[in-house]
């Protein structure tokens, strides 16, 4: 589209416009995302499948050690990052929490706290518990607008 007079006998203006700078790649007018589609919300069931598996390959037979506490945190949560970030959900940023601990028969509360918008955050959370370990893991995933 050439921007310039419209009347007849006008000599047009060389500033032109074409439809790609007005309209994004595929075709569509651009515009901004703010809330995701259908298929790319938070995948909690997938990521709970994830966050149960990573805890039973890594403590099932192990025994309570303060050593190797701190190795099986580290390796929960990185391996649990990863496997969510392959799930490659666009425009979420994740945060994986682990804490691991000695199970001595004493009770233990677990709390986290998120600011986040409730019809596009979510989170996920499992556990793991044998006679020596208990584990919780919860992953939040926020949706960046």
């Amino acid at each position: 589209m050439v921007v310039g007079s419209e009347k007849p006998g006008e000599e047009m203006s060389e500033t032109t416009q074409t439809q790609d700078d007005r309209e994004g790649a595929e075709g569509m007018p651009a515009a901004y995302l703010m809330r995701p589609g259908l298929g790319e919300r938070f995948k909690s069931e997938k990521i709970r499948d994830i966050i149960n598996t990573a805890l039973t390959e890594t403590l099932t037979g192990k025994k309570y050690n303060a050593e190797m506490a701190a190795v099986y945190t580290k390796t929960l949560a990185d391996e649990i990052s990863l496997r969510v970030r392959d799930l490659n959900m666009q425009s979420y940023k994740h945060v994986v929490e682990v804490m691991l601990g000695q199970q001595l028969g004493a009770g233990c509360k677990y709390v986290s706290r998120c600011r986040w918008d409730p019809e596009t955050d979510n989170h996920a959370s499992g556990e793991f518990t044998n006679s020596s370990i208990f584990c919780v893991v919860t992953v939040f995933g926020l949706y960046l607008y």
